[in-house]
This record gives structure tokens, C-alpha cells and sequence, in this order.
């Protein structure tokens, strides 16, 4: 009996399948791919020809793989320039594009994922066309084990307390610091599996001792209130917000790129000085070869930093 090879992830089975693809479709080159607002970002890749790898963002709009999504292209096209849509494409003109077919990688509901593509800079034979019921079914096994591991992941939360544990501050009801540790190791791995954007961005309440000392605690604890209502505020409702100090915020806003970033920084600064909380923020981007851990340290220093310039 042959034994059906177990896949530890959604990557894993991704990379087996575009070898699978370029193997017995004959197509030279193929990517699987996430849409990421205005970009595609290309998560895995097989074979030569293109120079395009994993972690690129290829514009979505410019794209082949956009047209077929929306059903204005084909989804078999064993010349390109024969067909208007896509041999008009800038993708078409960038990467000299010959020969193209692809599938759609779908979540449960119908949403589009991302997509699942062969390109060629040479024009393929008729009989591409006869590999299309190969790739759809390969496009749709891929979906399946994506749709899995989200709703796994989902499942199986990071913030699942054992016995006696406590994962959420009392005063804030916002995570504690060793909920937080335990999201950004366990949204590292999402980030790194489907390359996500991501960024953090740190609060740190000025003058707070000062504050209790000469307000009293109440006053103190009441700050610190506002501070975690306005910080959830300025979120989105998948954001991650936690108190990882006495007088520390941080929040992991996830599939955000370097605008939104800077959009979330802003109303979170312009929410402390309406409440007229005096407060210094780290704001820092993901990166890719680093990771979360080490995007938390940069936006602390980074307030570090900007408290000291003060």
C-alpha cells in the first residue's frame, strides 16, 4: 500500500504541489500567491524562468492571476497574446508572460485567498487547456488544508489558559505580558507561513508614579483605563491589544502594512493628547528575517528613544 505523504502545514503541501504541477503539466514556472490588499504576495514557487520569489509583492491589479479571479481572463490561456486581456496586462509586458493557467485558492464562504499559477515565457501547446481539471482540483485541495489550519489555528488559541493561569490584566481586561508573549510567538509562525504583514506599536504612560503618588492610585488606575479603551478603540477588532507593564501598552496589529501602520500610530496619538494623557510610542514593521520578537524590541527602543529626545 503506498502511504499518503503527510503535510505538516499549509506551506509544506503548497511547495509538493507546485512540484507536482511542474512535473506533469510541463509549464516552467509556478507560484502560489495571497492578496494582500493592492499586492499579491507570493508565498511559494517552483521551477525557473521568472525571476520571482517567495516574499515578493507583485501588483494585483496588473496581474494575470486578477483577471482570472474576476473572470475577465480565462483561466487556461496557452498563448497569451492571443488573448487581448491578458496580453494588455503590465505583467504580461514586465515578465514577457507567454503561456498562462491558474485557479483560485478559496476560504470557506467563497472568499478569494490568493491564487494558484503556472506561467511560461514560451506559448504552449492546445492541450494546456486539458490540464485545467488538474490544477482546480489541486487549487481546491490547497484551499481545504488552508481553510484547516485557520480554523486550527483559531481553535487551538495560544491564550487557552491551563489551570489557575491568568491571561488578562484585572484593571484593563486587556492581555497581560505572558498572554501577549505567547501571541506574537504563535502569530510569527501565521506571519511566516503566509507571509503577513504586521507591526507593533508600544505605549508608555508618562508620569504615571507621579500620578499616584500625588493623585492617589485611583487616579492612576483610572488612566490607565482610558489609556487601554482608547488604545482598543483605535484598533481594528482582530488587533491584539495587552498591557506588558506597570505602565506599558503594546499592540500587534496584524496584515498591516507600513500605511496602516502609520494610520493606527496616528489615532492612537491623537486619542492620548484628546484625553490629554501625556504618553511616549514606539512604532516598528515586521520584519520578515527577524520577526515579531524582535519588531516588539525595536518599537520599544523606539520609544525609548523618542522619550529620551524629550
Amino acid at each position: 500500500m503506498v502511504e499518503t505523504p503527510q503535510y505538516e502545514d499549509f506551506a509544506a503541501a503548497a511547495e509538493a504541489a507546485l512540484q507536482l504541477l511542474r512535473e506533469q503539466v510541463g509549464v516552467s514556472f509556478w507560484m502560489a500567491t495571497r492578496i494582500d490588499g493592492n499586492d499579491l504576495m507570493v508565498l511559494s514557487t517552483a521551477g525557473d524562468g521568472f525571476a520571482i520569489k517567495a516574499g515578493d509583492a507583485l501588483p494585483w491589479a496588473d496581474s494575470l492571476d486578477w483577471r482570472m479571479v474576476t473572470g475577465t481572463g480565462p483561466r487556461v490561456a496557452p498563448d497569451v497574446s492571443q488573448v487581448p486581456v491578458y496580453a494588455g496586462a503590465s505583467l504580461t509586458q514586465m515578465l514577457n508572460i507567454g503561456a498562462y493557467i491558474g485557479a483560485p485558492l478559496q476560504l470557506e464562504g467563497g472568499k478569494t485567498y490568493g491564487t494558484l499559477c503556472g506561467l511560461d515565457r514560451a506559448a504552449q501547446p492546445k492541450s494546456l487547456e486539458d490540464q485545467r481539471r488538474l490544477v482546480e482540483m489541486v487549487a481546491s485541495l490547497l484551499s481545504a488544508i488552508l481553510g484547516r489550519e485557520k480554523a486550527g489555528s483559531d481553535d487551538a488559541s495560544p491564550l487557552h489558559a491551563a489551570e489557575g493561569e491568568v491571561l488578562i490584566d484585572r484593571l484593563t481586561q486587556c492581555f497581560n505580558r505572558r498572554a501577549w508573549d505567547r501571541v506574537i510567538t504563535a502569530e510569527e509562525g501565521r506571519c511566516a507561513r503566509h507571509n503577513h504583514s504586521a507591526c507593533i506599536i508600544c505605549v508608555d504612560i508618562d508620569g504615571l508614579g507621579k500620578i499616584n503618588s500625588e493623585q492617589g492610585r485611583e487616579k492612576g488606575d483610572q488612566v490607565l483605563l482610558q489609556t487601554a479603551q482608547l488604545l482598543k478603540r483605535a484598533c481594528r477588532g482582530y488587533d491584539v491589544v495587552a498591557r506588558t507593564g506597570e505602565d506599558e501598552f503594546a499592540i500587534l496589529a496584524v496584515e498591516c502594512g507600513l500605511k496602516g501602520a502609520k494610520g493606527m500610530f496616528d489615532r492612537v496619538n491623537a486619542g492620548l493628547k484628546k484625553e490629554n494623557i501625556k504618553a511616549s510610542l514606539g512604532l516598528a514593521l515586521r520584519n520578515a528575517a527577524t520577526g515579531l520578537p524582535r519588531t516588539f524590541e525595536e518599537a520599544t527602543n523606539t520609544l525609548i528613544n523618542s522619550k529620551r529626545s524629550r
